[in-house]
């Protein structure tokens, strides 16, 4: 099920920090444009994206292709974080960012290496790649 417009406005204020958490955990890789997505899909998440690597090729239309990852969130986090009192919010925010960074490292490391070359910013196929953050 969809988050709710009421779920939606109160995690746009979480947004940003999730953004900040995902770029912190690839801080040794290239230089990662992160975006929080949480309405434009059924599963909201972070869309990471490298900036256009250099080809090894003149093609264009041939790999390796500039990274385009979305990272799935799970659900059940992103309610508790909308729903949680002003009280609860901020401990629900700091265990969310202490266990966010392995797990994205994790879900990421589970693509083949022919898949997505993190350290390069580079994937070996045209398009979106996604993974799922597993759930905490």
């Amino acid at each position: 099920m969809l988050l709710s417009d009421e779920e939606l406005a109160r995690l746009q204020s979480v947004a940003p920090f999730l953004c900040s958490e995902a770029h912190t955990a690839l801080q040794l890789e290239a230089d990662y444009e992160v975006t929080a997505e949480l309405e434009s899909h059924l599963q909201p998440g972070l869309r990471i994206r490298a900036p256009d690597s250099p080809r090894t090729t003149t093609a264009f239309d041939a790999p390796p292709y500039a990274l385009d990852l979305f990272v799935g969130l799970p659900l059940n986090e992103l309610r508790a974080l909308a729903h949680a009192d002003d009280a609860t919010r901020e401990a629900e925010i700091a265990r969310f960012g202490a266990r966010f960074s392995p797990r994205l490292l994790r879900a990421i490391a589970r693509m083949t290496p022919h898949e997505i070359d993190l350290d390069a910013g580079v994937q070996s196929a045209a398009g979106t790649l996604s993974v799922m953050l597993d759930e905490a």
